[in-house]
């Protein structure tokens, strides 16, 4: 995958930058935000993305968190959106954007979550699509062998004040606080905001204050979908309590990462079409 642009650092203490292609003088621009353990071209679909953009004069900017690649054991949803903050001031005052719409990837779906109900500068943001927004807790669960035994082992830590500890290899791959670990495995974990099995009043809450529009989007195949509740039951259920949902789509095929050409063309098509919907 190769695409052209530019790089530029938006927050100079911490060295983070953000990748920018397509007609890069536009005034308006997508930003993608990727998952867990993904960095810049993290997923197949962004050139047509990025093409399809450029037809309507948008461009597409990847940014780099300090959760990015192999950093989000030890980072939070806080900073993320703190960051998101950062990046949003830079390309309104350094880069001329009057118009940024968020695309979220995987646990990006969580920092846009997050962003659209705690950020600063949400107000800047037209709206936020969420592509693949899975539960991490349901994976963790059906998937980590001792899951309830290392989320113990996260609580008593966090309780003892070592929350910023890293936990034992053998529960996450990757270097992982404890207090991470029990966000992405907890119920109720700052990470838990899409999980199936949450009760109307967890969901109720959760979704209050979060008022930019949003459009949720998953695929039929997505292999991190734990649930066997359909994703469009699961979508219904979370814009009953969230008018700001505004958008559910679900992609027949290519997985959780939108791997096969007409699942790149249909989530281009869905975030254009929203961007038209908002404009209109």
């Amino acid at each position: 995958m190769e695409l052209q642009g530019t790089l530029y650092t938006y927050y100079e203490p911490d060295r983070l930058t953000a990748f920018e292609s397509g007609p890069i003088n536009s005034s308006n621009t997508v930003v993608y935000i990727g998952g867990l353990t993904d960095g810049y071209n993290s997923v197949p679909y962004l050139p047509e993305l990025q093409s399809r953009l450029s037809d309507i004069g948008w461009s597409l900017v990847q940014v780099q968190l300090s959760s990015s690649c192999t950093g989000y054991g030890i980072s939070n949803l806080q900073k993320d959106s703190d960051e998101l903050d950062h990046l949003v001031r830079y390309l309104t005052t350094k880069r001329n954007k009057s118009k940024i719409l968020f695309l979220g990837h995987s646990t990006g779906c969580q920092d846009c979550y997050r962003h659209n109900k705690y950020g600063k500068m949400s107000e800047s943001i037209m709206g936020y699509v969420l592509q693949a927004p899975v539960s991490d807790r349901e994976v963790m669960m059906k998937y980590l062998e001792g899951y309830e035994k290392y989320l113990k082992d996260a609580k008593k830590m966090i309780d003892e004040g070592k929350g910023k500890d890293l936990m034992p290899r053998s529960a996450n791959e990757t270097p992982c606080t404890a207090e991470r670990f029990y966000s992405l495995g907890a119920v109720g974990g700052d990470d838990d905001v899409f999980s199936t099995d949450l009760s109307d009043d967890m969901i109720r809450q959760l979704y209050e204050g979060v008022n930019r529009p949003m459009a949720m989007v998953f695929t039929k195949d997505d292999e991190c979908y734990m649930s066997e509740i359909p994703p469009t039951q699961v979508m219904e259920r979370y814009q009953s309590f969230c008018p700001a949902i505004r958008k559910t789509c679900l992609i027949e095929d290519g997985g959780h990462s939108l791997t096969t050409k007409e699942a790149q063309k249909h989530i281009s098509d869905i975030v254009i079409e929203f961007i038209q919907e908002l404009s209109s």
